[in-house]
């Protein structure tokens, strides 16, 4: 399956982010004089569905995403899907190439010799971002996924009755997604999008407006959760609910800020390495902002947290603000106190599905 490739026409694209602990979809209308959501919704899924990129609960994910289908939008049949974790790599690399040579077979070999899988268990794709005539030089973005993880999931969605049309990068749909987010602002500086998941947390770095690179960090959501288990003596589910605002149970106050801001520091400890990487490939020192994305952008404190110890402006994430929708979509739930969490599916839901 070619990661990049677009594959059918059409003027509404269904972008469906499969989680840890939910699954979110996102059908947006593509209309020139922009974007309209038509359906959208989240589903939670029971603990242990997936553990790492592996499907754990197979029939359990498979009546979740049935179920969340049949709510948004029954008719909904193409899909376009990302993967992220330890099943999938993305890299940036330059090399010189003669013009009387064959470049993709060049690419793919060089690609073969950089990624850590084996060449014959993994789907390998890429993308020439810049060409230089002069010099031959050309700069390549590399996607390498393991075969066996993304079968699993294509065919658990064709078992749900769904048809996955295009497979993406968490990273490239967050991209995507704040490139729509930051139109019309000053793109100059270096921003990082931080996507904070269940079990990783991806740094994307975007320079001048352009994606530049990616890095994973092991400190998640998970961290956070038995952080305040053992702090505060609380179940799993208890946890859960506190960093969403949502508990109803009687805790210390103050233990939670306290074990909220050691979680936090461990994050920050791996968002420092990601910018010495950074920093280091590209010789420079500055990281102007950080934007959050994922279930983790709503932790208690933790954007003044992560200001403060970084020393930069720290947002969250809202896809909703370029999208044209009815607030009805959403029931009871207020729209901006989740929109961060259905970042990956809307910047899947921005691909153009064309033949």
């Amino acid at each position: 399956m070619n990661l990049f490739k677009k594959l059918k026409s059409g003027t509404a694209t269904v972008g469906l982010d499969i989680g840890h602990h939910s699954i979110k979809l996102v059908k947006l209308v593509h209309r020139k004089d922009g974007y309209i959501l038509e359906a959208t919704g989240i589903k939670d899924i029971p603990p242990g569905t997936i553990e790492g990129s592996d499907i754990k609960k197979r029939e359990q994910l498979i009546e979740a995403v049935s179920t969340l289908v049949n709510q948004c939008d029954p008719s909904i049949v193409e899909v376009v899907i990302s993967m992220s974790g330890h099943g999938i790599i993305s890299d940036k690399f330059n090399f010189k190439i003669d013009p009387n040579e064959n470049a993709e077979e060049l690419i793919l070999w060089e690609a073969g010799q950089r990624s850590p899988f084996d060449v014959d268990d993994i789907t390998l794709d890429y993308k020439i971002l810049h060409r230089n005539q002069e010099t031959n030089e050309i700069e390549v973005l590399l996607v390498a996924a393991k075969n066996q993880i993304m079968q699993s999931y294509i065919d658990l969605l064709y078992d749900a009755g769904l048809k996955p049309v295009i497979v993406d990068v968490d990273a490239f749909a967050i991209n995507n997604c704040y490139a729509m987010e930051s139109e019309g602002l000053n793109q100059k500086g270096v921003t990082a999008l931080i996507n904070i998941g269940h079990d990783l947390t991806n740094v994307t770095f975007v320079k001048d407006g352009v994606y530049h690179s990616t890095r994973d960090i092991s400190t998640a959501g998970d961290f956070f959760n038995k952080t305040l288990q053992r702090s505060l003596g609380l179940t799993n589910e208890e946890a859960l609910l506190a960093i969403k605002g949502r508990t109803s149970s009687s805790f210390d106050a103050a233990k939670f800020k306290q074990g909220i801001e050691y979680a936090a520091e461990e994050l920050s400890s791996g968002i420092d390495l990601a910018f010495s990487y950074f920093k280091s490939s590209e010789k420079s020192d500055s990281i102007g902002r950080i934007v959050l994305s994922g279930g983790g952008a709503y932790i208690p404190n933790l954007v003044e947290f992560l200001e403060k110890r970084h020393q930069v402006s720290v947002q969250t994430s809202n896809p909703l603000s370029f999208l044209q929708y009815d607030p009805g979509l959403f029931g009871s739930m207020q729209p901006e106190n989740i929109s961060a969490l259905l970042t990956v599916a809307v910047g899947l839901a921005l691909r153009n599905v064309e033949g």
